[in-house]
């Protein structure tokens, strides 16, 4: 098995999660998203988002962001996919949370 996959994007996703920096969200900010998706065994979430130069990264997102990956992607399946878009990630009162914009 490869080390890792390319996705449509151009953002290596590696088979070992661990690989995948987490996206830090300590104050509000703002990324264009390319796509969401589950890697691993551990079923952990992940983002693919356009650095500044262009490319694209992906990052792991904080466990708090799963059930917003998981409904993501329930919807991509129906037909609805909201991705690449604009997503608000950020805290309220210490919780973790993402917005599509």
């Amino acid at each position: 098995m490869s080390e890792f996959m390319v996705n449509k994007a151009g953002a290596k996703i590696y088979s070992d999660v661990s690989k995948h920096k987490e996206l830090q969200i300590e104050n509000t900010v703002k990324y264009n998203v390319l796509s969401l998706g589950i890697v691993g065994s551990q079923r952990i979430a992940v983002a693919t988002i356009e650095e500044k130069d262009g490319t694209a990264s992906a990052y792991r997102l904080p466990h708090q962001l799963d059930d917003w990956v998981q409904l993501s992607m329930m919807m991509s399946a129906q037909g609805l996919n909201a991705f690449p878009s604009e997503v608000e990630f950020g805290k309220i009162d210490g919780r973790i949370y993402a917005e599509i914009l």
